[in-house]
């Protein structure tokens, strides 16, 4: 029973550690598939900053791509901070830079917008406002005005707690442009204020420019027209500082407007022209077509109608290759004028024409602008939809793991108080065993000593009978009765050695024969011809004591009889064989066989041995018969059977 109980201990401990291997092995695989994960965010982050910076436009839109499907797998915590969240959102950030680059907006939008909240969640400041400012920029490209203030307002502040000066008096100015576009004068110049304030400070000419530019602007708009000048020029002379071609370009050009809106005509040549070279050698098409269409402007006032249409028709020919909508509006107007004051009505209709095409078209690319913020909503709201799906799904799975993670738990903790239980009851049992098994071994030992006693007195006895007989025998002169008296010694001294063979057993109960009849040959043979070889060839059949005592007996009746009468000089070589089988259910043959001189039957069967034999075996239900074959002698087969 113990053993049982104990058996099905092991199994429970055997299936405890088979579960706590398979859950250890589940997390070890977890965090192997997260660690190679990061792994391969980490070497496309490399890849697509490698190829961004050497403009390598088709493999960066391939590691783009297999980027954005990375970080789509990737599951990011919404608490825990991470190196890989840095990774993704880096990933992001970029990707959007290369959906913007297609102009593909609300795919840009979506990917800055995760970029947002993955640099807002690792508080990541300068990251934070670079993603804001880059969606202030797509929502001012689609008109949504509101949008773009809303982010630059945010990317500001952030600026401004990072102490950003330079970033922070940009983003003013930004800001400052949006309210005068939307022709909120009062915060305009209220920016704008802010803005040049920290440009003085920093004393930054690049900022300098930029600012002073738009104050300027600002104040023309304003009536201030001497105060617009000053600032031009003082924004030119920072933007020369600056070494920023393209903004001189740009401030020569106001500069050149507003002394043409003075009628200093001439001024205003010098401006545009200074800006014209400028463009020319930047190769910029853009400074071309403006200033093309003001130095046109020029020439119209000052009536130089063919000049005016050169260069008006130069901007317009720019334009429509470059897809400038502004610059083709503002050069067909002007040759709408200018071909009006020559009286050319066809070259006025050809281009009225343009210019309702160009109506047309812009009316369609305010709906299609329109229908793109509704579909850039829309994207936005799905995408919206879609991570929140995803985080109530991520929150059910987490939930759920939580659950099964809990009922392992459980599982555990009443296996273990199983096994606890199991322990005590086997500990109670295996001690009461121990107590019995002590008790046993100590009865055991009682009982072996007692046996060894019995044996010792046994052998005593066998001795002292042995002893006195040899005695009695030599006080008679009749030499017959002599050897009967030494036979009989022997026989005693026989039955002593049997007695010893089967004491000195371990175990007393279904003794193994082969074992015993090695070991009584054995003893035996001491004190028989050395020369004698004895063959045993016996199955191990376990026998009682009893049979062993008188089957031993038999045998040794049989040996001796062989020792004293079987061999002579002629025989060479001397052989005992004996063998021992089952032939049926409880039945048994032994075969004793020697190369002797051989035997008379008739003699043999009535000498007191052979009786003895006989009588031994007949209490088994055995008989004694003879068979002599080649070789052999003399052969007696015994067979005899066993309850």
């Amino acid at each position: 029973m113990i053993q049982k109980t104990t058996k099905y201990f092991l199994l429970s401990v055997l299936c405890l550690i088979t579960w706590t291997s398979l859950a250890a092995a589940n997390n070890n695989d977890k965090e192997e598939s997260q660690a190679q994960i990061k792994k391969s965010i980490e070497s496309n982050l490399k890849k697509i900053i490698y190829f961004d910076s050497i403009k390598n436009v088709d493999s960066l839109d391939f590691y783009l791509e297999i980027g954005e499907r990375l970080c789509e797998k990737t599951k990011l915590s919404r608490t825990e901070k991470s190196d890989l969240h840095y990774s993704v959102g880096q990933i992001y950030s970029l990707v959007g830079s290369g959906y913007y680059r297609k102009n593909e907006l609300a795919e840009a939008l979506i990917f800055f917008e995760k970029a947002v909240n993955i640099f807002h969640l690792l508080d990541i400041k300068n990251e934070l406002a670079r993603s804001l400012n880059n969606l202030a920029i797509i929502y001012l490209k689609i008109g949504n005005q509101t949008k773009a203030l809303k982010y630059l307002h945010r990317s500001t502040s952030i600026f401004i707690d990072t102490k950003d000066s330079i970033a922070t008096a940009l983003g003013y100015n930004s800001i400052a442009k949006i309210y005068r576009d939307q022709v909120d004068l009062p915060r305009t110049q209220e920016y704008l204020d802010k803005a040049l304030y920290i440009a003085r400070k920093l004393n930054n000419s690049d900022v300098l420019s930029s600012v002073l530019n738009s104050t300027a602007g600002l104040k023309k708009e304003l009536g201030d027209v001497e105060g617009a000048l000053s600032m031009y020029s003082e924004a030119l002379s920072f933007a020369k500082n600056a070494e920023n071609e393209m903004k001189s370009a740009l401030i020569l050009n106001n500069l050149g407007v507003i002394h043409k809106e003075m009628g200093e005509l001439e001024e205003a040549k010098a401006y545009f022209e200074r800006a014209y070279k400028i463009s020319i050698d930047n190769n910029s098409t853009f400074g071309k077509v403006f200033t093309l269409i003001n130095l046109a402007d020029y020439y119209y006032l000052s009536q130089n109608y063919f000049k005016a249409l050169e260069f008006s028709k130069q901007a317009f020919e720019i334009s429509e290759h470059t897809a400038n909508n502004e610059g083709k509006y503002k050069s067909v107007l002007l040759l709408i004028k200018i071909s009006e004051e020559q009286k050319d009505w066809e070259r006025t209709a050809f281009y009225q024409k343009i210019l309702i095409k160009y109506n047309e078209k812009n009316e369609k690319q305010i709906i299609e602008q329109i229908s793109n913020q509704e579909t850039i909503r829309y994207k936005l709201e799905k995408d919206k939809i879609i991570s929140n799906n995803k985080e109530v799904q991520a929150q059910l799975n987490s939930e759920k793991e939580m659950q099964r993670l809990n009922f392992y738990y459980i599982i555990l903790v009443m296996i273990f108080i199983v096994l606890i239980t199991f322990s005590l009851i086997i500990y109670s049992r295996l001690r009461s065993s121990r107590e019995a098994n002590k008790n046993i071994t100590k009865q055991s030992e009682e009982r072996k000593l007692l046996l060894q006693e019995v044996h010792h007195r046994v052998k005593n006895n066998f001795q002292i009978v042995s002893s006195m007989l040899r005695l009695q025998s030599y006080n008679f002169d009749n030499e017959i009765l002599r050897q009967n008296f030494e036979e009989a010694v022997n026989r005693i001294n026989a039955m002593a050695i049997v007695r010893d063979v089967i004491y000195r057993q371990e175990k007393f109960s279904d003794i193994d024969s082969k074992t015993y009849l090695e070991k009584l040959v054995k003893n035996l043979h001491r004190s028989g011809d050395s020369r004698i070889l004895i063959a045993i060839e016996s199955e191990e059949i376990p026998f009682k004591i009893e049979t062993l005592i008188n089957l031993g007996i038999a045998l040794n009746e049989l040996i001796t009889n062989s020792f004293k009468h079987a061999f002579n000089d002629t025989i060479f070589q001397p052989k005992i064989s004996i063998s021992l089988k089952t032939i049926d259910h409880k039945t048994y043959e032994l075969i004793y066989k020697d190369n002797g001189i051989g035997i008379n039957q008739d003699d043999y069967k009535s000498s007191f041995g052979m009786e003895l034999i006989e009588t031994i075996i007949s209490n088994f239900d055995g008989e004694v018969t003879f068979a002599p074959e080649m070789n052999w002698n003399t052969l007696i087969k015994i067979t005899f059977t066993e309850d």
